[in-house]
């Protein structure tokens, strides 16, 4: 079985990768490292730059993610800034910017990048789903969790289907 060192704080994306590779027989070992991400509105840039500070920090090849939010009507807001916005509003807050609007659509972008030291490759996914006009959910989950639906989720919030 190999193994891939994924640098990631968050336990729900570590499970996920974990998940995921299983079926490929690649184990996914949670590599904790303390990188200062820089700030911008390129996805892409961000999980570059981030899996380059992590196999500086780790020395060995390493997996990194980065998801970018983009609510059409809000014109792609809050991009790659949601871990921010999430420590600010709550799940109201998204609902009143979100009130009077026809498009509540939401688009998930999410960016994998693995780095050995020469080779960088950059894999992306997109999940689309919408905004709900209630929130549903534990309330310890972060607030776009309560009040987002993906597509494929059969009408259960984000955080609903941590739940399960």
């Amino acid at each position: 079985m190999d193994t891939v060192y994924f640098a990631t704080g968050n336990t729900e994306k570590l499970l996920i990768a974990q998940i995921v590779c299983s079926k490929w027989n690649i184990k996914v070992e949670q590599a904790k490292v303390d990188i200062d991400e820089i700030q911008g509105e390129d996805p892409a840039y961000i999980v570059k730059d981030k899996a380059f500070r992590a196999f500086e920090s780790l020395a060995r090849p390493v997996v990194v993610s980065d998801d970018s939010w983009d609510i059409p009507s809000l014109k792609g807001f809050p991009g790659p800034y949601m871990k921010s916005i999430n420590k600010w509003f709550t799940a109201e807050d998204f609902l009143r910017l979100m009130n009077g609007r026809n498009d509540r659509r939401i688009i998930l972008h999410q960016l994998l990048a693995y780095y050995d030291g020469k080779e960088l490759q950059v894999f992306t996914n997109d999940i689309t789903g919408k905004i709900i006009n209630e929130a549903r959910g534990i309330n310890e989950r972060s607030p776009n969790m309560l009040v987002t639906v993906l597509d494929d989720d059969n009408g259960k919030t984000i955080a609903e289907v941590f739940e399960t």
